[in-house]
């Protein structure tokens, strides 16, 4: 089929869907503001580096002839959102996709994506250790590390592990040792349920009435408490695995809340944990003013008796000062990423929310810094942050190479001098919108707070959760009325009590927002900038331009659902089917459903303030979304048991499980009923996010394969998603020796090919194709809308280029 005849099918599509088809001219483009972890290594002849294009959902590759001016040599498709990137040898590549839950593993030679490694829900890094050897997965949703045969490519073992999200990976300088890091691991708080804490102090403004009985948060530790927290919670922050024996050695507590960078040093074996520790204790919005968390390094010695010693890198810092512009000038705030220099003396960190990187010696001591944005010293401009990410570093020539996430680029550091030589592109395209690039650095600038400590994204960790609560109340402030077109007029209070991070994702289309309905829309935070963070109000057009991104991202496929958006059969020992009917018919007072607010079709939430009184609270509460409940299941309170979280459900967290919190009273027959509950509880855990499971789901086609049922199976699954709008369908590889991206026409039912005049192609010439060796293709659900510009028109213009 023509191009043109596949403009023409599609503009029909469209007018006759009533907006429902796909056209050219479209520049849709999803995001999921998923966490780099390694987005950029070097091959290990040091020959070219390797840089995952998180926005384009490919790998660069960079010549490194000239190590301080890489040139690029190849953009190869790999999954949905790759965050991660290592080489096993100079030719095969691990990519490690975020959405799609598979690892690419990538031919150079070839330019394509050989295999696709299905490895579980948000993957983030992956390393290669032991004898013989094996390749090491974090899978950071599901809390395990997965263990591969790389040869076979066959699932060795899987290690379920006691922490939460395990980002990322590094091994020991004998290769002996492979070591996570837990992203959100927390720091040993939880919270006393309300009906268990003390009552509030008694207001600052004494025209305010007496506070809300709420809860307290606690170190679970604290002996004032062991009457009420009667469970555990270890902290495991860093994991120690046996590469050998692929066996959990131990774990190391106490190193960090936020743990999102890793390194060894490499001649004493000594591990660096880039971290930032939360100051959630501090009670009160005034008091924690300008000071939420502590930016670290954190260094572990690995003796049989470790040593674990954080490291400030801002120990100079006057936090009573707000505003601080001195402070600005030389803060590093979110390290991220850690790498070695050869000889171990020294290593760089990147300091993703101040657009710095800086070297520090074996004690943690910062020793130079280097601005990598236009922005320098105390100046902010979150329109032009790069947001320096990931790290690599050829020793031999004296050059740092740093992924700026916010910026799409690289930019290459001389290492002498202690200055950025070039940036470039990470790729020769970037899909995202001019909306998401001129709002996304409001999330990440810590340059907005009072001393350049803190952002928005110190908490809410890439746009989503740090599994804490906070008590941002405030003794001094006003009583606020809110207005609810629907429920009427409530007044807040504002010592509020302890309320769990939210998730910034999906927000579009869910105002009111915070727990309690009391920011009728996202600008509304705004407010926060000069209250919490010691900064200043965001202008209303900085403001707006925030909103504007923050309303862009989405929530990833809920992992515990079919591929074909259908709930299962069991899942955690219960019927989900059955408890979707019990939540959208069964009443559990007279006349009330869950549905009724909860309202399935809308995230489960009818987006309307309810009363204290008929929620049994003591402050109204607007009805919360279900969409992400799947990822608040680590929070146990069994009595002498041990918890890897310190909070769960409802606002303050003080819930451990559905099952408990549908044993409340307030949810009459069903309370009574435990199978309702596991039913109700089993559903929920796997309501749907809004994204098709389907999304990020690929598929390598090879001559191995082609003909077998799970191929087969597979591609009737994407073809029927594709068809029924859920998905678009692409494919990327070799086609008949040639590679070739196509998009699957679902009104045609044929693959439309990136070449002007080329003849579209059946699925079963496809196939065949493949099974005589030559083709080896790859097929992956995409984002409805998407499919065009992924599959044939990488820019979506409508004019075919180069790499299309």
């Amino acid at each position: 089929m023509r191009r043109s005849d596949v403009a023409s099918l599609l503009l029909s599509a469209l007018l006759v869907l009533g907006g429902a088809g796909r056209s050219l001219a479209q520049t849709a483009y999803e995001h999921f503001e998923s966490p780099q972890i390694h987005p950029v290594r070097l091959t290990p002849d040091g020959t070219k580096l390797l840089v995952t294009n998180t926005a384009d959902s490919r790998l660069s590759v960079f010549s490194l002839a000239s190590p301080q001016s890489p040139t690029l040599l190849a953009e190869i498709p790999v999954g949905l959102e790759p965050v991660s990137v290592n080489a096993r040898t100079n030719d095969e590549v691990w990519v490690v996709n975020s959405v799609s839950d598979s690892i690419s593993i990538v031919s150079l030679s070839q330019g394509l994506v050989v295999d696709t490694l299905l490895v579980g829900d948000e993957p983030a890094d992956v390393v290669f250790a032991g004898s013989p050897q094996r390749a090491f997965v974090s899978v950071s949703r599901r809390n395990e590390v997965r263990v591969y045969d790389p040869s076979t490519r066959a699932l060795v073992k899987t290690l379920p592990l006691q922490g939460n999200s395990p980002r990322a990976l590094a091994v020991s300088p004998s290769g002996g040792s492979v070591y996570a890091a837990f992203a959100l691991s927390g720091n040993r708080t939880t919270v006393i349920p309300a009906a268990s804490a003390p009552p509030q102090p008694a207001p600052t403004n004494s025209s305010l009435p007496a506070p809300p009985q709420v809860g307290l948060i606690v170190d679970a530790k604290d002996p004032n408490w062991t009457s009420v927290v009667r469970y555990t919670m270890p902290d495991n922050d860093v994991v120690e695995i046996n590469a050998g024996t692929q066996t959990v050695t131990r774990y190391f507590s106490r190193v960090g809340t936020v743990n999102l960078g890793l390194a060894v040093q490499p001649t004493t074996g000594t591990l660096y944990v880039a971290n930032t520790d939360a100051r959630n204790l501090v009670r009160f919005e005034p008091t924690l003013r300008g000071h939420i968390v502590d930016n670290r390094v954190t260094r572990i010695t690995t003796a049989s008796t470790p040593v674990i010693t954080p490291v400030d890198l801002n120990p100079g810092i006057d936090y009573s000062v707000l505003p601080n512009a001195s402070a600005k000038s030389t803060a590093l705030a979110q390290p991220t990423d850690l790498v070695f220099e050869p000889s171990g003396s020294f290593a760089w960190v990147a300091a993703f929310g101040t657009d710095r990187v800086a070297r520090i010696d074996a004690n943690g001591a910062v020793v130079a810094r280097v601005e990598v944005g236009p922005s320098t010293g105390s100046t902010v401009n979150p329109r032009t942050k790069r947001g320096p990410r990931g790290l690599a570093l050829h020793g031999a020539s004296g050059s740092l190479y740093v992924v700026n996430r916010i910026s799409n680029t690289l930019s290459v550091v001389n290492t002498s001098t202690a200055a950025v030589v070039k940036e470039l592109a990470v790729g020769t395209f970037d899909p995202s919108s001019t909306v998401i690039r001129q709002g996304r650095g409001f999330l990440y600038d810590a340059k907005l707070s009072g001393n350049g400590t803190a952002s928005c994204a110190s908490c809410h960790i890439d746009a989503e959760l740090d599994m804490l609560a906070w008590d941002l109340g405030n003794p001094g402030g006003t009583m606020q009325t809110v207005v609810d077109p629907v429920s009427g007029s409530f007044s807040l209070h504002p010592m509020k009590g302890p309320m769990t991070t939210q998730t910034l994702k999906g927000l579009k289309a869910n105002a009111p927002f915070h727990w309690r309905g009391d920011k009728a829309s996202f600008n509304d935070f705004n407010g926060a900038f000069a209250a919490l963070m010691g900064g200043s109000q965001l202008a209303s057009a900085d403001m707006q331009a925030f909103a504007d991104f923050i309303t862009t991202v989405r929530l990833a496929p809920n992992p515990h659902r079919n591929r074909d958006d259908t709930l299962p059969t069991s899942f955690a020992g219960a019927d989900p089917r059955a408890g979707e009917n019990t939540f959208l018919n069964e009443q559990f007072r007279s006349g009330v459903t869950c549905n009724g607010c909860h309202t399935a079709t809308t995230g489960g939430t009818n987006r309307v303030i309810i009363s204290a009184a008929a929620i049994q609270e003591s402050q109204p509460m607007k009805v919360a979304h279900l969409r992400n409940l799947y990822q608040k299941n680590g929070f146990r309170k069994t009595v002498g048991g041990s918890s890897v979280d310190g909070v769960g459900f409802i606002h303050d967290g003080s819930i451990a499980t559905l099952d408990e919190f549908l044993a409340q009273p307030v949810f009459g027959s069903f309370s009574t009923d435990p199978t309702r509950r596991a039913n109700l509880n089993a559903y929920l855990l796997c309501f749907p996010t809004g994204m098709a499971p389907a999304v990020g789901y690929a598929r390598t086609v090879s001559s191995a394969n082609a003909t077998s049922t799970a191929v087969s199976s597979d591609v009737s699954l994407l073809q029927a998603q594709a068809q029924a709008g859920k998905i678009d369908l692409i494919l990327k590889g070799k086609v008949n020796g040639v590679v070739r991206g196509l998009y699957f026409n679902p009104l045609t039912k044929v693959y439309d090919v990136d070449a002007s005049g080329a003849a579209s192609m059946t699925w079963a010439q496809l196939q065949s194709s493949a099974a005589s060796g030559s083709s080896l293709f790859t097929l992956m659900g995409v984002p409805p809308g998407t499919g065009v510009r992924m599959g044939i028109d990488r820019d979506a213009d409508g004019v075919l280029d180069a790499n299309e």
